[in-house]
Order: structure tokens, then C-alpha cells, then sequence
């Protein structure tokens, strides 16, 4: 992985820089400052960032690899930077642009924001000319950027030993069962389990979300990985969209289970272990109308017991999202980075290896601290 760094950082590497955004202000660490710029504007701001990402997926498709030529990523870059310097500039007056300034000049810090009540995709904020797209000036390719869904409530900063992941998959994607399940599970078993969602006579009852869900809240694993299909809801325009999640019986066949958001709300309970939710999927943090800005699965998720959440803001490929996802769990586990840094390394990776910036929509739902913790002596491989 040549040009990131491997090293194991430590908490004051990134200074918390807390960006507290509420109905008409928002605070940067202790100064407050007037919003200038309306949900409105940005929810258009985020629809135009939405295309340009859904342009980088048809090209992957098209071209059926992660490489985008130099002039492909320099087009995309300059689309995206002209949005996100938009939001930047609307977002942050000068007084606040000023703060924001001052504070990387005295350290490197990690943006919390701290809010969810605004939908923008933070990764593609901006600074500098946008016509130059240089990857310096996006937030995303700079700070190991947070969200924070639950003000004042105390999440954990460490994820505990030994690791119990649960693989969710959807039978279709190809790349999710020859690359992304295989190479993760290589990784975690080096310090823990890993377990594929799929049927046995103990889960032959799982025949939908909400059982699903309860099945969740009472196992002990403390990493769910879902590499799934978002299904576009049509029937009512106040629904969201479902993940289509297998339960795997055998190579070519699979009973497919929809999770939603409603289904949090079906069942009483919480996650025992407070794991780590990694949403690969379609649209998983929600979408850009009204009602996605706060009922999404990360939100719900969070409000469950679950100590951190990454999740996409579009669709993306298979191919993508399976590389993208083995790359993070080389930083998080084997290098022992902290989720923030190991999430926008991982940005960083693709964008100088493929020259994709697609990884800007990734997101991360959690303290940017939160990290694996240290093994004890002597623990081997599980098997």
C-alpha cells in the first residue's frame, strides 16, 4: 500500500475539533457562529454530489475495474470540489472559516459534527480554488472527519478482544463472495471468529427484518458487516429504502430477508456488545429528502447500542465496495489504526493507487478514536 502510512497512532495525533450545528447556529470548539446556509441549499448542494458519485459508478461498471484514467479522476475531482467548496463557503462564514484555519495551522484535527439535522456529505467539503480539484483541499482526504448522532452519550473507545464478526451478504454480488467475504475473514481471524448469516436449524426462523433484528440483539457479536443490495422503495414515498440481506443455504441458493428502519422500532432490546456496524451498501446512511435525514439506519443502529457505524451516502459497485472494505480492515486491524484514520487512509489509498475518489462517500458514524484494543499476551490465531 504504497505512500500511507502504517503507523499506530495515538489520540492527541488529531485534536477533537467539535462542530456543533443546531436549527439556526453551530459552534466551532467554544465560538459560536450564525448558519448562513439553509437545509434547503444544502440538500441541493448533497443531490449534486450524489450525481457526480453516481457518475464515478456507472464508469467502474462500464469499465468493470477500480482504475479511472488521470483525466477521468481530475473531471470528477473538480465536479465534486465545485460542490463541496460551495458548501464550504455557505456553510462556514468568514469568522468561521478563520477558526477552522487557525486550528489546522496549530495541529491536525479530526471534525465532529455533531448534529442530524444536515444532510451534506462532509468527506467533499472543500477549500481552495475549485478548479484546480486538488485532493489536499477535500476534508475527507485531509481529516479523519466523524459524526456524532447522539450528543452526550458515552460510546466506547475501544473494541474489545477477542473479535466475533457476522458476515451479512446478498447472494448476487459476485465480488462481495470471490473477494470481500474471504480476504475480511482472513483478517479477523487473526484476532478472533468470523461467521456467514446463513441457514442452520437455529436461524430457520429468520424469515424477515424483524426477526433478524432480534436474532441480532441476542448474539455476541461485536462486528456486523453487511455487503448488500438497497432496494429503492416505489410503493409509498414516506418508506425507506430496505437492505436485501441472504440467508445463505448453499452456493446457488439463498432466502432473502429486507431490513429497515421500522424494524428497530418492531423490537424491544438492544446490542449486547456494542459492535461495529459497517453498512457496504446501497445508499445505506439515507438520502437527501426530508424524512432519510434522520430515520436512516445509522441513526438507528447508534440509538441501539451500537458503538460505531460507516456507512455509503450511494450506491456503490460491487467491485468498489468489496476492495474498499478489505483495505479498511488492514488499517483497523491488522495496523491497529484508529477508525477515523484507518477510514480516510483507506479514502486516500484508492485515490492515489486507482486514482478513484469514489471512497469520499464513506462515512463515519463514531468517535474517530474508537480502535481496536491491544491484544493480550499469548492470543493466538482462532480457528
Amino acid at each position: 500500500m504504497g505512500g500511507i502510512s502504517s503507523s499506530i497512532p495515538t489520540q492527541s495525533e488529531f485534536f477533537p475539533l467539535e462542530i456543533l450545528i443546531t436549527e439556526h447556529a453551530y459552534r466551532i470548539s467554544i465560538s459560536d457562529f450564525s448558519r448562513t446556509a439553509t437545509d434547503t441549499v444544502l440538500l441541493n448542494f448533497t443531490q449534486n454530489v450524489l450525481q457526480t458519485f453516481k457518475e464515478i459508478e456507472r464508469t467502474i461498471n462500464k469499465n468493470k475495474q477500480l482504475q479511472l484514467t488521470r483525466e477521468e479522476r481530475n473531471y470528477y475531482l473538480i465536479k465534486l470540489a465545485k460542490w463541496g467548496r460551495r458548501a464550504y463557503q455557505e456553510f462556514f462564514n468568514e469568522d468561521a472559516q478563520k477558526a477552522t484555519y487557525q486550528y489546522s495551522q496549530l495541529m491536525p484535527f479530526a471534525p465532529i459534527f455533531v448534529s442530524n439535522l444536515v444532510p451534506f456529505p462532509w468527506e467533499v467539503l472543500y477549500e481552495g480554488e475549485y478548479q484546480k480539484g486538488d485532493p489536499e483541499m477535500f476534508w475527507g482526504f485531509r481529516y479523519p472527519i466523524a459524526r456524532n448522532l447522539a450528543p452526550g452519550k458515552l460510546s466506547p473507545q475501544e473494541q474489545v478482544l477477542p473479535l466475533d464478526m457476522l458476515f451479512c451478504l446478498h447472494h448476487r454480488l459476485q465480488q462481495a463472495h470471490r473477494q470481500e467475504r474471504p480476504e475480511i475473514e482472513k483478517v479477523v481471524r487473526k484476532l478472533g471468529k468470523f461467521y456467514l448469516l446463513q441457514l442452520t436449524k437455529e436461524l430457520q426462523k429468520l424469515e424477515d427484518g424483524e426477526a433478524l433484528v432480534t436474532h441480532l440483539y441476542q448474539t455476541q457479536h461485536n462486528i456486523l458487516h453487511f455487503a448488500c443490495h438497497c432496494r429503492p422503495c416505489m410503493q409509498y414515498e414516506d418508506e425507506v429504502d430496505p437492505l436485501l440481506i441472504s440467508l445463505i443455504e448453499d452456493e446457488n441458493k439463498a432466502q432473502e430477508i429486507e431490513l429497515e428502519t421500522y424494524n428497530f422500532s418492531d423490537v424491544s432490546g438492544s446490542f449486547q456488545c456494542q459492535p461495529l456496524i459497517f453498512l457496504n451498501a446501497c445508499q445505506s446512511a439515507g438520502g437527501v429528502d426530508e424524512l432519510r435525514k434522520t430515520f436512516n439506519l445509522p441513526e438507528k443502529f447508534i440509538q441501539h447500542g451500537a458503538a460505531a457505524v460507516i456507512a455509503t451516502a450511494c450506491p456503490v459497485p460491487d467491485l468498489f465496495a468489496a476492495a474498499f472494505a478489505k483495505v479498511f480492515y488492514n488499517f483497523f486491524i491488522s495496523e491497529k489504526m484508529m477508525i477515523g484514520k484507518a477510514l480516510y487512509q483507506t479514502r486516500r489509498y484508492f485515490l492515489e493507487e486507482y486514482n478513484n475518489p469514489l471512497g469520499l462517500a464513506y462515512g463515519l458514524y463514531s468517535s474517530p478514536y474508537y480502535r481496536i484494543a491491544q491484544a493480550p499476551a499469548g492470543m493466538g490465531v482462532s480457528r
